[in-house]
């Protein structure tokens, strides 16, 4: 049911990002403003190349099944890597970041088309404890590499390293969590359904990601490297809230299709899992509005307490965002969206909103967090 596969994924993969935010903490206090200022940017383009992997795992825990698409997904990701790559040239430039650190982060395109099919089957089987541990061993390994590399002197290539090692370390444990299911018959599934239905996931995950990761990418173009370097800070600690919540829709999305295949009706479990998610966003919240420098102090260190003041509207930013997750991922485990398109109106008014309210890091912040409650405005019209 919801609340005990709730409480299994919620506990591990909350694990899993108290790894990954430790592997922050760590590298902001190890590196300084400017230099993490260079790693938080690269890790939200890292956020948006991960966007084939959510799709993929969710099309395959959508229909519980090993899709047999491996040939296509090397060809896709080999060509995406080679645009990457010719795209980093002007794309350092601009952003002021050496060209290798990109080409290094590019290599995580392959794990982003070929990594998410175990995930998805063990997500779609709902077999939760092997998925969360499947987490936990990915997290707990990157931050044991990237540590391990920077202390060795590596410096940022080294915390971009130790990610990637991270990330195929969990890669290669996820057959041994699926051996069992690996070897049954592959259910067959019509390729135009896939492509229909692989069009929306593939445009709301693009929606969620690209709008999780704008504001860190643009503000390196707006703002010097220090400001940038501290503005992550409050935007990684909000994103906390998202990533913290985000196995509420992890575990709602496959109960709620079933729910949908059986001709039932599956709103209560969304209604349950939007309570959830409100309630833990309301407590988060209030922490960031009366500890906000005690918190940045903790993870971080005094050399970023000035931005202190922000972090609440860093919070309700993304709890606005993490709603907007689940209300789109209901949708698709319901239906498919009609039209999905028209969710880039959201990004477009991100983007103008940041391009113009950027005078100081105050403005720059606030516009971030009307631009996600527009969005999730937005995303209530799609739900009946």
């Amino acid at each position: 049911g919801l609340i005990g596969g709730a409480i299994t994924l919620f506990i591990t993969i909350n694990i899993f990002n108290f790894l990954n935010y430790l592997f922050h903490f760590v590298m902001g206090r190890m590196l300084g403003p400017e230099d993490y200022g260079v790693l938080a940017v690269l890790m939200s383009i890292l956020t948006i190349y991960n966007i084939p992997t959510e799709t993929i795992q969710n099309l395959i825990s959508r229909y519980s099944s090993k899709l047999n698409l491996k040939k296509e997904k090397g060809k896709i990701s080999l060509f995406i890597f080679v645009l990457a790559t010719i795209i980093s040239f002007p794309l350092s430039k601009l952003l002021k970041i050496n060209f290798w650190l990109f080409f290094l982060s590019n290599f995580f395109i392959f794990y982003s088309f070929l990594g998410p099919i175990n995930k998805g089957i063990m997500q779609g089987q709902k077999r939760f404890g092997y998925l969360g541990i499947n987490f936990v061993l990915e997290g707990g390994l990157k931050l044991f590499f990237s540590i391990s590399f920077v202390v060795f002197g590596f410096k940022i290539f080294g915390a971009v390293m130790g990610i990637l090692m991270g990330i195929l370390s969990g890669f290669i444990f996820s057959f041994y969590f699926n051996k069992g299911i690996l070897k049954e018959k592959e259910e067959k599934i019509k390729l135009d359904d896939f492509k229909i239905k692989g069009f929306s996931y593939f445009i709301v995950t693009l929606i969620i990601f690209v709008a999780l990761s704008l504001d860190i990418i643009l503000a390196k173009i707006f703002f010097s490297a220090e400001i940038v370097g501290k503005y992550s800070v409050i935007s990684i600690i909000g994103k906390m809230i998202f990533f913290g919540t985000i196995a509420i829709s992890k575990t709602m999305f496959p109960l709620t299709s079933e729910k949908h295949d059986k001709n039932e009706n599956p709103i209560e479990i969304f209604k349950k899992s939007f309570i959830i998610l409100i309630l833990v966003e309301f407590l988060v919240i209030l922490l960031f509005a009366f500890f906000p420098e005690y918190i940045i102090k903790i993870l971080y260190g005094n050399q970023y307490v000035e931005i202190a003041p922000l972090l609440i509207y860093s919070g309700i930013s993304l709890s606005f965002l993490s709603l907007v997750n689940l209300n789109l991922y209901y949708c698709l485990s319901t239906k498919d969206i009609r039209k999905p398109y028209y969710l880039f109106i959201f990004l477009i008014i991100e983007i103008i909103l940041l391009y113009m309210f950027n005078e100081n890091i105050t403005q720059y912040t606030l516009s971030f967090m009307f631009s996600n409650i527009i969005m999730f405005i937005g995303s209530l019209f799609l739900i009946k």
